[in-house]
Order: structure tokens, then sequence, then C-alpha cells
């Protein structure tokens, strides 16, 4: 990928942009304990016309290294909130959506503002968005900025999530008390500690998981890609997963409720008659708005 973000430029952006080459796809979180879908991660594609479709690691420092990390990430949150407001109109249950922001988003102080304007020209309630900060790489510097950005979005309603990696507990006790509602981690390694269940990874689980019970703050595991994994990080405590085992990402309009029970199968639970996937998805409303 490395090679990749190498052969682009700014005529490629402009490109881009003008000819409305980036495109949102969405990934859904299941709650563990009953497979209710919880929100809908966006993920961003950039359909080049010469290099193919890219994920978003092989062009997002570009943007950043180009300082038009801002210009991007204004532009996905329109896309993401045009395509969520189509799809909630003919979806009434409360599944919310999931928007990641850069480490260079971090500094941007004017983005709270935008993202309350851009909510109330969509008409989208602001307890159905959650907004997810990077914690990786882990610096004191990056982590202020990061609870900064906390505290200035949360009062525009949206929920919030930290993207955690490693050992992620001290990041975590430099919020403001009661600014996180999420905590996501996963990747390869974390996967791999979670099935076999013991070396220094699991105590970084299980440290991550204590603390997040102790501030009242709900674990979401990412990246899950087999069966053993989800059985292992639902033993463990996550409140929450998603991953390709449970559903792809892909077009909004692909998602439908009625899938819930493949996940359901997947966790060991009964598959769901119409009312009772009614009753579960009206239980998407206890996620709704700040924790």
């Amino acid at each position: 990928m490395a090679q990749t973000a190498y052969r682009l430029s700014n005529a490629d952006i402009d490109n881009a942009f003008k000819n409305r080459h980036f495109a949102v796809v969405f990934q859904p979180i299941f709650r563990l304990s009953d497979g209710c879908p919880l929100r809908l991660e966006m993920f961003a594609r950039w359909r080049h016309p010469g290099l193919g479709e890219l994920p978003p690691g092989s062009f997002v420092s570009f943007f950043e290294a180009q300082g038009r990390i801002s210009e991007l990430t204004r532009h996905l949150l329109a896309e993401m909130l045009a395509a969520y407001a189509a799809w909630k109109a003919d979806a009434p249950e409360d599944i919310g959506v999931a928007f990641n922001i850069a480490p260079g988003d971090l500094g941007d102080d004017t983005f709270a503002e935008h993202l309350r304007t851009a909510l109330q020209d969509a008409e989208i309630d602001p307890g159905l968005v959650t907004i997810d900060l990077p914690l990786a790489p882990s610096t004191a510097a990056s982590v202020k900025a990061a609870n900064t950005m906390a505290v200035a979005l949360k009062t525009v309603g949206v929920r919030i999530a930290a993207e955690a990696r490693g050992r992620a507990v001290d990041a975590l006790k430099a919020f403001d008390p009661g600014v996180l509602d999420d905590v996501k981690t996963g990747g390869a390694a974390i996967l791999r500690f979670a099935k076999t269940v013991r070396g220094p990874g699991l105590t970084q689980i299980s440290e991550l998981l204590d603390y997040s019970r102790s501030i009242n703050v709900r674990p979401v595991a990412v990246g899950v890609e087999d069966q053993a994994a989800l059985g292992a990080l639902k033993e463990l405590g996550f409140y929450s997963a998603q991953g390709n085992h449970l559903a792809r990402p892909g077009d909004i309009d692909l998602f439908a409720p009625s899938r819930v029970n493949e996940v359901r199968d997947k966790l060991g639970l009964e598959a769901l008659d119409r009312d009772g996937m009614r009753t579960l998805l009206a239980a998407a409303a206890d996620e709704r708005g700040p924790r």
C-alpha cells in the first residue's frame, strides 16, 4: 500500500472530489448478548480510476501530509449523513451510525460546530451518531487533543468512542470523566491473544475491560474474523463486536435487520420470529444518546 500512496498527487485529490470518486460503505456492530444491531460504522473507499479501489490506509496519511484531511473528513461526513438519512427513512428502528475521524482532525477546533450544523441540516438525531476518535499512537499530545475534541463533541449530543490499541488504559484515564461511551479495540494481535487466552495480550484485554467497566464505558471488539475469536471475545466480556465474520462492509442498502438471525446463530442463540425481531430491534433505542 505504501507504493500506492506514494503515487498519489494533489491532482488526484482534486479529480476525486470533482468526480465523486469517494464512496462510503457500512459495517454493522452487534451486541454480543443478543445479536442486536447497534450501529453501522462507515468506512471510506477511494475508487481511483487508475489505481482501483483504495482503503483509507492507502490515502488518509497522504491527505494529512497535504494539509487536506479536513476537506476529506467533511466530504465523507456529508456522504455518510446523506446515505444514512435515506436509509433511515425506510428503517424506523433506532440503529445508529458511526463515523471515524483521522488523527489529523483532532486539532480541528471547528469540527464540532460543523458536525452540529450538518446533523441539523440532515435532520438526524445526534444521539444516533457515534464519533470514533483515534488513540494510536497514544502520545500525551494526541490524547490531550482527543479529549479536547471529545468534550466539544459531547456538547453536540453525539456518542463518543475511543479507538485504542495496545496498552490503552493510561490514555483512557486522561479523558474527562463521563465523556466516553465506548472504547474500541482489536486487530490481529489482540484477537490472537483472545483466542489462545494466554500471554501478555490477555493482560492488556483484562485491564481494558476492567477499567471500561469501572467508568461505565462499553468495550467493543473490532476485526472479528472467525468463530473462535467471536466466542473468546464474548466470553472475555466485550459488550459488542464487528468484523467480517459477523458482516462484511457494504452499501448501506444491503443491510437488512432480518440478517440478525445469522449473527444470532453464530452467537449460539435461537432464531427470532417477526415479533421477536421487532422487540429486539426496538432494544437498539437503549443505545441512543450519550451515556
